[in-house]
Protein backbone atom coordinates (compact mmCIF):
# COMPACT_ATOMS: atom_id res chain seq x y z
CA UNK A 1 0.00 0.00 0.00
CA UNK A 2 1.57 3.19 -0.92
CA UNK A 3 1.55 6.74 1.38
CA UNK A 4 -1.40 8.52 -1.02
CA UNK A 5 -3.77 5.35 -0.33
CA UNK A 6 -2.71 5.51 3.81
CA UNK A 7 -3.10 8.99 3.82
CA UNK A 8 -6.52 8.48 1.64
CA UNK A 9 -7.66 5.94 4.14
CA UNK A 10 -6.90 7.88 7.72
CA UNK A 11 -8.34 10.86 5.29
CA UNK A 12 -11.59 8.93 5.96
CA UNK A 13 -11.34 7.38 9.36
CA UNK A 14 -9.31 10.53 11.12
CA UNK A 15 -11.17 13.54 10.07
CA UNK A 16 -10.26 16.46 11.98
CA UNK A 17 -12.72 18.90 9.18
CA UNK A 18 -12.61 18.28 5.61
CA UNK A 19 -9.33 19.14 4.92
CA UNK A 20 -6.85 17.49 7.14
CA UNK A 21 -5.44 14.15 7.79
CA UNK A 22 -3.86 12.36 11.00
CA UNK A 23 -1.16 10.23 9.68
CA UNK A 24 0.16 7.28 12.11
CA UNK A 25 -1.79 9.55 15.42
CA UNK A 26 0.29 12.79 14.20
CA UNK A 27 -1.43 15.56 12.48
CA UNK A 28 -2.88 17.46 11.41
CA UNK A 29 -1.72 17.70 7.99
CA UNK A 30 -3.97 19.60 5.36
CA UNK A 31 -2.86 19.23 1.23
CA UNK A 32 -1.57 22.31 -0.11
CA UNK A 33 -3.07 23.52 -2.35
CA UNK A 34 -0.32 24.14 -4.80
CA UNK A 35 1.74 21.39 -4.68
CA UNK A 36 1.34 18.00 -5.60
CA UNK A 37 2.07 15.20 -3.01
CA UNK A 38 2.37 17.98 -0.43
CA UNK A 39 1.33 18.80 3.39
CA UNK A 40 1.16 21.56 5.52
CA UNK A 41 1.69 19.98 9.14
CA UNK A 42 0.15 22.42 11.25
CA UNK A 43 0.60 19.62 14.40
CA UNK A 44 2.39 22.37 16.59
CA UNK A 45 0.52 25.36 15.25
CA UNK A 46 0.83 28.37 16.58
CA UNK A 47 4.21 27.97 17.08
CA UNK A 48 5.39 26.03 14.46
CA UNK A 49 4.88 24.30 11.21
CA UNK A 50 6.30 22.68 7.92
CA UNK A 51 6.06 21.17 4.77
CA UNK A 52 6.21 17.40 4.18
CA UNK A 53 6.44 15.91 0.59
CA UNK A 54 6.24 12.65 0.13
CA UNK A 55 7.39 10.88 -2.59
CA UNK A 56 7.10 7.01 -2.53
CA UNK A 57 9.27 6.07 0.58
CA UNK A 58 10.97 9.59 0.55
CA UNK A 59 10.00 12.32 2.69
CA UNK A 60 11.60 15.61 2.54
CA UNK A 61 10.75 18.44 5.46
CA UNK A 62 10.51 21.78 3.88
CA UNK A 63 9.56 25.61 4.94
CA UNK A 64 10.46 24.67 8.63
CA UNK A 65 9.06 27.65 10.90
CA UNK A 66 9.21 28.29 14.54
CA UNK A 67 6.92 31.27 14.13
CA UNK A 68 8.23 33.56 17.20
CA UNK A 69 12.06 34.09 17.66
CA UNK A 70 12.07 34.21 21.26
CA UNK A 71 10.80 30.20 21.12
CA UNK A 72 13.36 29.05 18.86
CA UNK A 73 16.48 27.43 20.71
CA UNK A 74 13.78 25.68 22.78
CA UNK A 75 13.12 22.38 21.44
CA UNK A 76 10.24 23.78 19.41
CA UNK A 77 11.50 22.72 16.20
CA UNK A 78 12.72 19.50 17.13
CA UNK A 79 9.63 18.59 18.98
CA UNK A 80 7.63 18.96 15.55
CA UNK A 81 10.56 17.04 13.27
CA UNK A 82 10.13 14.00 16.09
CA UNK A 83 6.57 13.97 15.15
CA UNK A 84 7.44 13.93 11.40
CA UNK A 85 9.38 10.87 12.33
CA UNK A 86 6.57 9.55 13.93
CA UNK A 87 4.18 10.08 11.46
CA UNK A 88 6.63 8.14 8.64
CA UNK A 89 8.52 5.83 10.79
CA UNK A 90 9.77 3.56 7.68
CA UNK A 91 10.23 6.33 5.42
CA UNK A 92 13.53 8.12 4.69
CA UNK A 93 13.29 11.51 5.56
CA UNK A 94 15.53 14.20 4.60
CA UNK A 95 16.24 17.84 3.86
CA UNK A 96 17.86 20.33 2.00
CA UNK A 97 19.64 23.12 4.32
CA UNK A 98 20.46 26.64 4.64
CA UNK A 99 23.84 27.73 5.90
CA UNK A 100 22.27 29.26 8.88
CA UNK A 101 20.14 26.21 9.74
CA UNK A 102 22.61 23.47 9.08
CA UNK A 103 23.52 23.10 13.04
CA UNK A 104 19.75 22.07 13.51
CA UNK A 105 19.82 19.91 10.73
CA UNK A 106 22.98 17.95 11.89
CA UNK A 107 21.68 17.50 15.41
CA UNK A 108 18.41 16.14 14.20
CA UNK A 109 20.55 13.41 11.70
CA UNK A 110 22.80 12.61 15.15
CA UNK A 111 19.43 12.09 17.29
CA UNK A 112 17.88 9.92 14.02
CA UNK A 113 15.09 12.21 13.13
CA UNK A 114 15.90 12.81 9.85
CA UNK A 115 18.29 10.40 7.45
CA UNK A 116 19.69 12.77 5.39
CA UNK A 117 20.86 15.83 4.58
CA UNK A 118 21.03 16.46 0.77
CA UNK A 119 22.77 19.34 0.21
CA UNK A 120 26.01 18.70 1.71
CA UNK A 121 27.77 22.62 -0.25
CA UNK A 122 27.08 26.42 1.02
CA UNK A 123 23.58 27.74 0.50
CA UNK A 124 22.93 31.27 1.90
CA UNK A 125 19.10 31.50 2.68
CA UNK A 126 16.56 33.72 1.42
CA UNK A 127 16.66 36.19 4.19
CA UNK A 128 19.11 38.76 3.28
CA UNK A 129 19.60 40.29 6.87
CA UNK A 130 20.43 36.55 8.52
CA UNK A 131 24.16 37.70 8.87
CA UNK A 132 25.47 33.91 9.36
CA UNK A 133 24.87 33.19 5.33
CA UNK A 134 24.93 37.01 4.32
CA UNK A 135 27.76 37.83 6.38
CA UNK A 136 29.10 40.69 3.50
CA UNK A 137 25.57 41.87 3.41
CA UNK A 138 26.37 45.98 3.87
CA UNK A 139 22.45 47.02 3.74
CA UNK A 140 19.88 45.33 5.38
CA UNK A 141 17.19 45.08 2.66
CA UNK A 142 17.70 43.94 -1.26
CA UNK A 143 16.84 47.51 -2.51
CA UNK A 144 19.09 50.61 -0.92
CA UNK A 145 17.75 53.56 -1.77
CA UNK A 146 20.04 56.59 -1.00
Amino acid sequence: MNINTKIETKKEACKIDENTVSINGRGPFCEHPRKENCWIYNGRMPTSNCWVTVVGEYVEISNVKVHNPAERRSGQGSEMVADIRRAFPTHWIWVDTWNCSRGFWKKMKQRGKIDIIANDYPWPCINTTCKVCHSNRIVPARRHFE
